[in-house]
């Protein structure tokens, strides 16, 4: 897979509101992007409009910018292919779509946005957060949250990691089906078992991963098939 850099610069920038937001303006105003990398951020979001605020010191926050996937007909392989990236690299496991967890609880998700840019392209623009050295976590989330620092005892240095996840994302093959990529995601994938809210409220279980990434659930026994767009994340 091709990495952002080959087709743009890598910005670092010591605090923003958000790195999407900041990726998003140098697009349309045809700057040559590849990753936008902030120390500090402040008002960042995940799916569904989450926050994911990060300090100094503590968190990978990026943006990576995939000029070479413009208008690719999946984009959600995009976001997967850099979520297998991360997992092989930090020694993870994952849950679809998005999620990065070690010993069940969450230390990273991705969110991927397609971004015009200045010809009217739409680019997939993948939004990367990993705790890294956070001691503790508010108490919302303390049971379900974790670091690298809490999972292996040892201080990180964020853009050592994030160059260690671009070094494992041009590893992986081309993302243009998902029969490329499932042999590597299968080798990471904790997704059975886990219960999602769908958009209309009904609670799934998750069975596994579908022939193009889809999620395959349960709901009352029933098979379905869900998008990422159309799934939210349960309480279990």
């Amino acid at each position: 897979m091709k990495n952002p850099l080959v087709a743009g610069t890598w910005i670092e920038l010591d605090e923003v509101d958000s790195t999407q937001n900041v990726a998003s303006k140098m697009l349309a105003a045809g700057d040559p992007v590849g990753i936008v990398f902030a120390h500090s951020q402040t008002s960042g979001r995940g799916r569904f409009g989450r926050p994911w605020i990060s300090q100094r010191g503590e968190s990978v926050t990026v943006s990576l910018v995939f000029h070479d996937y413009a208008d690719h007909p999946k984009p959600h392989l995009i976001g997967m292919s850099v979520a297998v990236a991360a997992a092989s690299a930090l020694y993870a496991q994952l849950r679809w779509p998005n999620d990065l967890i070690i010993a069940g609880k969450k230390i990273g998700g991705i969110l991927t946005e397609l971004l015009p840019d200045a010809q009217g392209r739409r680019v997939p623009v993948v939004g990367l957060g990993l705790n890294l050295n956070q001691q503790s976590f508010p108490e919302e989330i303390a049971e379900i949250a974790t670091s690298l620092t809490l999972a292996h005892g040892t201080h990180y240095e964020a853009a050592a990691v994030l160059r260690l996840v671009l070094s494992r994302l041009q590893d992986l093959p081309e993302p243009d089906s998902w029969a490329a990529l499932a042999p590597i995601w299968n080798v990471f994938d904790k997704t059975p078992g886990k219960m999602y809210k769908l958009a209309e409220g009904s609670l799934a279980v998750a069975v596994g991963v579908g022939s193009d990434g889809q999620l395959l659930c349960s709901v009352d026994g029933e098979s379905r098939t869900v998008l990422a767009a159309e799934a939210l994340f349960g309480t279990t």
